[in-house]
C-alpha cells in the first residue's frame, strides 16, 4: 500500500519499476487521473499513449461485479479505478444490459433546487446522488427543467492560470472546471491544445 504520492515514490514506481498509473492508483487508493497529474506536477514525463489508451475490461469481470454481485455502475467504476462512463461503454461493447437507474427522492423540487437555484452541473448532482449525469439530464427533461447548454457561451481561460492550476498545483480537470466554472470537457480540450497532457507546454 502506498502512503503518499510524493516525487520519490512516483519516480520509483513509475520510472524504475515501470508500473502503470492504474497499478499505482490501485496501490495508493486513488484514481489513475490523480497519479498522472502528480507525475506532471513533479516533472515526470508520462509514457507515450498513457492518456489515450483505451481501458480494457474483460466481460467476465463486468459480469461478476455488475451482474452477479449486482454492484452499481459507480461501485464498479471505483473498484476498477475508472469512470462510470467507461463502465457503461464497456457494458455496451460486451452486450451486457444496463439496469435502469432509479434514485429514490429524485424529485422535481430537488432538481430545481440543485440545478436551477444552486447552479450545480448535472455531473455534480449525479456525484452527490451516486448515479449517472445522463440520468439527471433525463429527469430534468421529464420534469420540464430546461438544461443549460455549455456550448452557447465561450469560456475564456487565462493560459497562465491554467498552467498554474494544472502543472504547478496539480489539480485535475474536474477541479479546474469547478474553479473556472465550466465543464471538464472544456478544460480537457484546452489542456490538449496547449500540449500539456504529456508534460509539454515549452
Amino acid at each position: 500500500m502506498v502512503k503518499s504520492l510524493d516525487k520519490e515514490t512516483l519516480t520509483r514506481l513509475y520510472l524504475k519499476e515501470k508500473r502503470s498509473t492504474r497499478d499505482i492508483a490501485h496501490m495508493a487508493g486513488c484514481s489513475p487521473t490523480k497519479v498522472r497529474y502528480r507525475c506532471i506536477k513533479y516533472g515526470i514525463e508520462l509514457r507515450a499513449n498513457t492518456w489515450n489508451r483505451k481501458i480494457n475490461i474483460k466481460k467476465s469481470v463486468l459480469m461478476k461485479l455488475y451482474v452477479k454481485e449486482n454492484k452499481s455502475l459507480r461501485e464498479v467504476a471505483e473498484i476498477l479505478s475508472c469512470s462510470s462512463e467507461t463502465i457503461i461503454k464497456r457494458c455496451k461493447e460486451h452486450a451486457i444490459p444496463l439496469r435502469s437507474q432509479r434514485i429514490e427522492g429524485l424529485t422535481k423540487p430537488l432538481l430545481q433546487q440543485c440545478y436551477l437555484k444552486e447552479g450545480k452541473t448535472t455531473r455534480e448532482i449525479a456525484k452527490d446522488l451516486g448515479c449517472s449525469a445522463n440520468l439527471i439530464r433525463l429527469k430534468c427533461k421529464k420534469f420540464g427543467i430546461p438544461l443549460r447548454n455549455p456550448g452557447t457561451k465561450k469560456i475564456e481561460i487565462d493560459e497562465s492560470r491554467l498552467r498554474r492550476l494544472y502543472l504547478k498545483e496539480g489539480k485535475c480537470m474536474y477541479e479546474i472546471a469547478e474553479t473556472v466554472n465550466c465543464s471538464p470537457g472544456v478544460i480537457s480540450r484546452r489542456i490538449e491544445k496547449l500540449g500539456l497532457k504529456t508534460g509539454g507546454g515549452r
